[in-house]
């Protein structure tokens, strides 16, 4: 299913529009800092300036969800929204106090940064999939309420 541009909201327009220059900030300065450390070997504070440094384009795609929530005039969007974030919130919740017991029972092994991003997304596109699901309309809802029909 494509996207039709003219058929998006406005609202929806900004969180894209924001959305891609976050996450092109983000790419820009994820791969920067992985080169920087890679070739000076920081330590110490240095290396928590650029920790922060690479989570301040996550904290600007937090507010520009927050801010479409905000401008979004369509009740069910919003609501829709805030339940896939709210589903894959207590999924990364999840998996990251799985990963702490594991480690706290003597685990001494670690998984990619990335499995966290990964279990957020996931969980986030099985929870629209599934209000998707539980939200259709029949094919024939159309023609029913055009004849008449009751719903």
């Amino acid at each position: 299913m494509a996207w039709n541009w003219k058929k998006l909201g406005a609202a929806k327009k900004s969180l894209i529009r924001r959305g891609a220059v976050v996450l092109v900030a983000y790419e820009v300065v994820f791969v920067a800092a992985m080169f920087w450390v890679d070739r000076t070997k920081p330590a110490g504070p240095m290396l928590f300036v650029l920790a922060l440094l690479t989570t301040l384009p996550v904290l600007a795609f937090i507010a520009t969800l927050a801010r479409y929530l905000g401008e979004e005039v369509d009740e069910f969007h919003r609501q829709l929204v805030v339940r896939c974030l709210l589903w894959g919130t207590a999924a990364v919740m999840a998996t990251v106090c799985f990963h702490g017991f594991l480690q706290l029972f003597g685990w001494r092994g670690s998984w990619p940064a990335a499995v966290e991003l990964g279990v957020f997304l996931t969980a986030m596109l099985v929870a629209k999939l599934t209000y998707r699901v539980q939200n259709r309309v029949p094919a024939d809802a159309d023609a029913m309420l055009g004849s008449g029909g009751v719903r």
